[in-house]
């Protein structure tokens, strides 16, 4: 079974999500049921659970999935390698060596490699909330105040790890015990396709599901607006956000403010990119030069 391309994924679970999408909208009655049997599943809930991260797949279901998916020997390798890299994310350090062992053996896949301690900074998310925290006027530079003042679950022993990782990326200084702000931004080039950047908009996006309904509507901004436009346009489109991005920042940020925020856009398509068709009146006035 065939579909989108494995190595357009650097995540084994978008993947499978992707495919699942695929075959609902091929086929109406399409369920997950069909699909363990398909694998050879007597239990669907095993797939399911996996799909919805509750489980990773273990050495006969990646099997299965191998054999169902009809990958070659490159292929199957590929997805092997992203099922570890799944498991193996609490380690940055192996994370990282089996990046680069991807990036050597599936040139064509879309990773860019980092070192480790700038994968930690990346794909952690409260590396670069703790950096900005260092702003507020009553900040106090201790890992076990760092955890209890943030708003989703980071451990005194994170944040103290976080601490001296943005000390060593020269972006954070400590003088007598009391950390600043080094001159400049934390920034990523734009459009950098990495694991870690892709972890790190996944923790965001979760933060923001969270914010939702935890945060009352004076508190957080939830907006969207649906588009049909030109995709030729969709450079200018992104040109715009990061223009009010920036903008944004360098009117609100200060220091000694009374709370570290986040701003989220999420920008994306919602429909397949289809070749224009021809207009009626064009299509008529070529038959009419044509018979001139």
């Amino acid at each position: 079974m065939k579909t989108t391309d494995l190595k357009k994924f650097t995540d084994y679970r978008a993947f499978l999500v992707a495919h699942v999408q695929d075959c609902k909208l091929r086929k109406n009655d399409w369920t997950f049921g069909i699909f363990a049997r398909q694998l050879g599943l007597k239990d669907p809930s095993s797939i399911t659970k996996i799909i919805q991260g509750q489980r990773e797949p273990g050495e006969a279901i990646t099997g299965k999935l191998i054999r169902y998916f009809q990958f070659n020997t490159r292929d199957a390798q590929y997805f092997q390698d992203l099922i570890r890299l799944r498991k193996m994310k609490n380690d940055p350090r192996l994370t990282v060596m089996l990046l680069e062992k991807m990036g050597k053996d599936h040139p064509d896949a879309s990773l860019k490699l980092l070192d480790d301690k700038a994968f930690q900074l990346i794909s952690n998310w409260y590396c670069i909330a703790i950096r900005e925290m260092v702003r507020l006027d009553a900040f106090v530079s201790d890992p076990a105040w760092i955890s209890k003042t943030l708003q989703f679950k980071v451990t005194p022993t994170e944040a103290g790890k976080a601490i001296e990782l943005l000390i060593q990326a020269g972006l954070l200084n400590r003088t007598d015990g009391k950390l600043s702000i080094t001159q400049g931004r934390f920034q990523t080039s734009n459009d950098l396709s990495s694991e870690a950047i892709k972890r790190y908009h996944e923790s965001m996006l979760d933060h923001a599901k969270e914010a939702l309904r935890k945060f009352e509507p004076t508190e957080r901004e939830f907006t969207a607006s649906t588009v049909t436009m030109n995709s030729s346009r969709i450079g200018e489109a992104k040109e715009l956000i990061r223009e009010f991005k920036g903008r944004f920042a360098k009117l609100l940020e200060e220091d000694n403010g009374d709370v570290t925020t986040q701003i989220q856009i999420q920008f994306f398509p919602l429909t397949k990119f289809l070749a224009k068709k021809t207009s009626p009146n064009l299509n008529q006035e070529m038959k009419e030069r044509s018979a001139l």
